[in-house]
């Protein structure tokens, strides 16, 4: 049985490489590889550090916060995936993360016209399946 990609939302492929990405934010826990020679974060997984070359990488719990570095907002359903428009308008981010891995990410819980290059957020996760789950960031909003 295959499913209609007009009618649902796209899963990632999960591989050997990236399980253990997918199978922390499930558990609400964002990891990412961290190089031991050189202590570089690195997102995307990779085999290999993207600092140095090394392949003395170790699946590493990192800091929840980053900053906005680049967003845009879609206001149609992305790549004919009927399952999206449900969530429009989405905002997709690029955001620094504090440990400084670079990341893209959607923002959630914000509307459009608050989303500002250089605001602070803070990851939350969305289970989407049996196996995984999605680090999504929210504004870091300020005690009033």
């Amino acid at each position: 049985m295959s499913v209609d990609p007009t009618s649902a939302k796209p899963l990632p492929v999960i591989t050997d490489l990236t399980r253990p990405f997918w199978t922390a934010a499930k558990a609400g826990r964002l990891v990412l590889q961290k190089c031991q020679q050189c202590g570089t974060f690195n997102f995307h997984p990779k085999p290999w550090c993207i600092e140095c070359g090394s392949r003395a990488l170790e699946w590493t719990d990192a800091r929840p916060g980053g900053t906005v570095y680049s967003h845009t907002v879609s206001r149609s359903v992305a790549m004919n995936y009927q399952g999206w428009a449900a969530d429009l308008p989405v905002i997709l981010c690029l955001v620094d993360l504090d440990d400084g891995a670079r990341m893209y990410a959607q923002v959630t819980d914000c509307a459009p016209e608050e989303i500002r290059v250089g605001m602070r957020v803070t990851v939350h996760f969305e289970s989407i399946s049996d196996e995984a789950g999605i680090p999504k960031f929210r504004l870091e909003r300020s005690a009033a």
